[in-house]
């Protein structure tokens, strides 16, 4: 699967997402990921 397949079937199953705790968890995954990419540059 292609990086554009990916990401938009990453995108359908957030948006599908019920549960609080875990649209919490993926927010703080992407925040820590960023900082960690931000602080390797």
């Amino acid at each position: 699967m292609d990086i554009e397949s990916r990401k938009i079937n990453f995108v359908q199953e957030f948006l599908r997402l019920q549960n609080e705790e875990k649209i919490t968890g993926l927010e703080h995954l992407l925040r820590t990921k960023k900082k960690d990419e931000f602080e390797k540059n």
